[in-house]
Order: structure tokens, then sequence, then C-alpha cells
């Protein structure tokens, strides 16, 4: 990778930055090849932030390793938190009706129902190969109660369903019929299904996060490989796709990583980013 200089000049003052699949590698870490790429683009006055689909309580750890500062955007622009503080800056919570209404259809289902609860992540008793898979690849352990049906679908950033893929993916547009006007409809992994408030996601956050600092979009970059990234790779003045990300959103971005390992997309974005700027 290449090395940053005293001389290293960028037209973007902010730079928003998905964890999995463009921070971290496969092995669920962030590699020093992307770590030094971060730093790179705070020696040039690019302010870096998470923006990921984890909850806030799971991201602080990654803020921390990457010595970033300020909001974290998590629940995939559900939640801006500050890393430090914890101050909630904004916080967009389903309808209970909604959220309860989930609950219950996943339980007929059959389906490990994930409750992204705003300071917990919740689980019912049903436990399948499906919910040891999230924890595995979120790193942290689910919080099981007798029924997801006592919390009446109160203060819920999001409800997740993991299961079958062909049953999921089957599912997905009755599910968005049904919930039309009332969740978005997202999958992140082949064997989940995402409900979030409608018109809530990565792009909103972003530019909250943008306007508070009093950066135009035009000096905004994002980075991603999944369909949560969708809207921010469309809303920033540079979207940039990880080379082996989701198809959604390399149509998306308008500048696609060069190809190579998976744990370094980030860093050859980045690299290219600034040797365009250099040219």
């Amino acid at each position: 990778m290449q090395t940053a200089s005293s001389r290293d000049t960028i037209p973007y003052r902010l730079a928003a930055v998905d964890l999995d699949g463009t921070l971290l590698g496969p092995n669920k870490q962030i590699g020093p090849a992307n770590l030094a790429a971060v730093q790179r683009l705070q020696r040039a006055g690019v302010h870096v932030i998470v923006a990921s689909g984890r909850r806030h309580q799971n991201s602080i750890r990654f803020q921390r390793q990457l010595g970033l500062h300020g909001p974290i955007i998590a629940c995939q622009g559900g939640l801006i938190r500050d890393g430090e503080s914890g101050e909630i800056i904004e916080a967009h919570l389903l309808e209970p009706e909604t959220a309860a209404e989930l609950v219950g259809l996943g339980d007929a289902r059959g389906i490990d129902v994930i409750y992204y609860h705003l300071d917990h992540l919740y689980v019912g008793p049903l436990a399948t190969e499906f919910r040891t898979l999230y924890e595995r690849r979120v790193g942290e352990p689910t919080e099981v109660i007798g029924d997801l049906k006592i919390l009446e679908g109160r203060d819920a950033l999001k409800i997740v369903w993991y299961g079958p893929p062909d049953a999921l993916a089957s599912w997905r547009d009755e599910l968005t019929k049904r919930f039309a006007g009332r969740v978005d409809v997202l999958s992140t992994e082949q064997e989940n299904l995402e409900f979030m408030p409608p018109g809530v996601n990565k792009a909103s956050a972003v530019a909250k996060i943008a306007e508070q600092y009093g950066i135009p979009c035009a000096q905004v970059m994002t980075f991603g490989d999944g369909e949560n990234d969708v809207s921010m790779l469309k809303w920033a003045g540079l979207g940039v796709a990880m080379a082996h990300g989701n198809a959604v959103a390399k149509a998306a971005a308008k500048f696609i990583s060069p190809p190579g390992p998976a744990e370094a997309d980030f860093a050859r974005a980045v690299d290219a980013i600034f040797a365009r700027c250099t040219a």
C-alpha cells in the first residue's frame, strides 16, 4: 500500500465507512492496511466515522481501535450516538404495533427473531443454528428472554429475522407489500431480513452528521459493500463500493475499489482515490 506523505491532499472532509465487508475483513477484524488507510485519511484532514448495521455498543470497540472520535452511525442509521459520552444525537424507532407484529409473525414462521432494542440485543427462546451464525458474525451474545411479546414493540430500532435463505427470499416481496409504509425491508446477508423504520437509512444519518459539521454533500465520501450501504453510496459526493461487494452496492457507487484480497479492499480504494486526486 502507498505511504502517506505530508503533501497528501484530497477534496473531501468527511468519510463514512461501513464495518462488515468494508473495514472488517473476512475474519471480522481490521487489518493493518485498512487501519493505515483510515489514519491516512485523518492526516489529510478527513473526519472519519463508522456507519454500521451493528449496534452502537458493538461498534464502539472498532471506533476506539481506529482512534476515531465523535458520533457512530449504528443500526443502519437508526441510531446516531456519540462514542465517548454515549449521548444520543438521533434515534428512530419502529412503531410499537409494527415491531410487535413482526415479532409475532416471525415466531409463527419458526424464525429466529432478533430484537434491536435501544440498549439491548434480545432474542426469544427459539434457538437454531441461525442464531449461532448471527452471534458468530457480530461477535456478541444475544440476551434470551422468555417471550419477545412482553416487550410490546417498545424501543425497537430494528427487527431482524435470521433463518433459511430460500424461505426468507420467498417471503420478501410478501412482507414488503404487507408492511408498506410501515417498514423498509432489506437483506444484509442471505440468512436475514431486516426491518427498519421507513426512510431511515445510512444516507439520512450521514446527511445529518454532515449538516452538523457544515460539510456539503460534494465533500463527503462513503464506503460500503452491501445492500444497506446503497443509500449512502448514492447520496455522497463520492460513493465507493468494495470490489468483492454486493452487486447492488457496486451499481450504486461512483467508484469501485481495485481488485485484490477482500481484507484490504478499503485500503486499495483509499490509495486509488489519493492517486486520482494527485493526478
